[in-house]
């Protein structure tokens, strides 16, 4: 009941920011970006350093992070029963298939065993956005949604294997829908944030600046997660 509500509470926060959104002019082009490269170990993607504009297009901030590397797809449930001994996904039969109901303590702990972590939360934007300051990674249309996401109206209520969307700016796969990923960040003493949105939601949850948060303790089919990397991977 706790998450049903904040979820509509951000839905509603989520619809008044898209009424304001629509009031303002379109945002600047973002700057040229370096090319992001595949890291030379394992399947990750580089995120270079330097500025980023965070939060919703309407609210834009600069934030400086340092150079690090992200997984460019989820962890799969093939992956996670490799390393953590079992699949606790509710959708299973599908081993290339994000791996789900999984915990923040499972997912940290497997990013701990293969030499990794969780990424922080503006990390994961930070990716996500791919040098864009638009509402979604492709730009501002809903209706390109289904090009790069898989949520409520084309999922058919289940994840699916990963990278078949179009990826972002950076090669990166599943940034939008699929599971919910979560992130090292606290929301407060007791929530960890989650990014992404997931294979049920609404396009209002596929913003590359939405949030969601949960205890670290709960599990849920859609409840997912990546690993990144410091730069001397």
């Amino acid at each position: 009941m706790e998450e049903k509500n904040h979820l509509n509470e951000e839905r509603q926060k989520l619809e008044k920011e898209k009424l304001e959104l629509a009031s303002l002019p379109p945002p600047p082009l973002p700057p040229v970006q370096p090319k992001a490269k595949v890291a030379e170990k394992g399947n990750m993607v580089m995120i270079p350093s330097g500025e980023f504009m965070a939060g919703a297009p309407y609210s834009l901030k600069g934030m400086v992070l340092s150079e690090f590397y992200i997984d460019k797809y989820e962890v799969t449930q093939r992956e996670f029963q490799q390393v953590m001994g079992n699949n606790p996904s509710n959708f299973k039969g599908c081993d290339n298939c994000p791996v789900e109901q999984v915990t923040w303590y499972e997912a940290n702990e497997y990013c701990g065993k293969v030499g990794k972590r969780l990424p922080t939360e503006w990390e994961w934007e930070k990716a996500a956005k791919a040098g864009t300051t638009t509402t979604f990674y492709w730009g501002e249309s809903e209706g390109m949604a289904g090009d790069y996401a898989w949520y409520g109206d084309n999922s058919g209520s289940k994840t699916h294997p990963v990278g078949q969307k179009k990826p972002n700016n950076y090669g990166l796969y599943d940034m939008a829908g699929n599971v919910w990923e979560w992130t090292s960040t606290d929301h407060d003493s007791s929530n960890k944030v989650m990014r992404g949105g997931a294979w049920y939601v609404t396009p209002l949850y596929l913003w590359s600046s939405g949030r969601n948060w949960n205890e670290p303790a709960n599990r849920d089919s859609y409840y997912g997660f990546r690993c990144a990397g410091g730069a001397s991977m």
